[in-house]
């Protein structure tokens, strides 16, 4: 792939992107020139540039997972994050006492900025603010329904809700019927989106497939049985495990 098409391809995904709906080509075609692509496969991780630790990233395309963990070794995934959503630390941001790990679920396209970039965008556009606000709002609404199930709802219904969600939004068709999630996500992963252990995890997913519902490989999970995973996420189907 030469340079040209690389340049070319940068400048589409930005100006697909709905943060950048209001920026003038010329602008359009300076963010292409000072901003970086980056494009991560499935596992793939975001690590901190020292050179410059406030280093802000949108994604593009694809799906990742915002994990946190602290000094005893002990994870737990906040968020998954798609196209829209922004991520990364501004000057000034109060030092948290974990770490933050962003992982790739799926094939992932995104753009890195700088902080002095991104203010300068907020000077020129300041609509732009808006759309950071939405997608700002958009999240902490995710992360008060995930607190909500997590506190309220058995295991069984947190994981079909989970699986649902995620087959909709990012799955494929099977030609045989059904629906793939389409990621590549383990029981782990799958333990810390729930807020449960993966123990128990493999154990609903364990009676979710005897019944017919899933099938699961070691990274991938096919749903076979759409209708009775409503049910379950649904509570029309009682729960035989916690």
């Amino acid at each position: 792939m030469t340079d040209e098409t690389l340049t070319d391809e940068k400048l589409w995904h930005l100006q697909h992107c709905p943060l950048f709906s209001g920026v003038s080509k010329q602008e359009m075609e300076h963010l292409r020139d000072v901003t970086v692509m980056v494009k991560l496969e499935p596992e793939d991780r975001i690590l901190t540039d020292p050179d410059d630790p406030n280093a802000i990233w949108f994604i593009k395309e694809g799906l990742m997972s915002l994990t946190y963990g602290d000094a005893e070794g002990k994870d737990a995934t906040v968020l998954l994050l798609g196209p829209g959503d922004l991520f990364g630390a501004m000057e000034g941001a109060q030092t948290l006492d974990y770490s933050q790990s962003m992982v790739a679920l799926k094939s992932t396209v995104l753009c890195r900025m700088t902080q002095q970039q991104m203010e300068a965008l907020l000077n020129n556009h300041p609509d732009i603010g808006y759309w950071i606000t939405k997608f700002s709002w958009r999240r902490i609404t995710r992360l008060q329904q995930r607190l909500a199930e997590i506190m309220t709802k058995p295991v069984r219904v947190r994981l079909a809700t989970l699986m649902l969600n995620l087959a909709d939004e990012y799955g494929e068709d099977l030609p045989e019927g059904g629906r793939s999630l389409g990621l590549t996500i383990t029981h782990d992963d799958l333990a810390r989106l729930v807020g449960s252990s993966r123990e128990m995890v493999s154990k609903v997913m364990g009676a979710m497939r005897d019944e017919g519902l899933l099938h699961a490989g070691r990274k991938h999970i096919d749903l076979i049985d759409r209708d009775g995973l409503v049910a379950i996420a649904e509570g029309r189907q009682a729960a035989e495990t916690p």
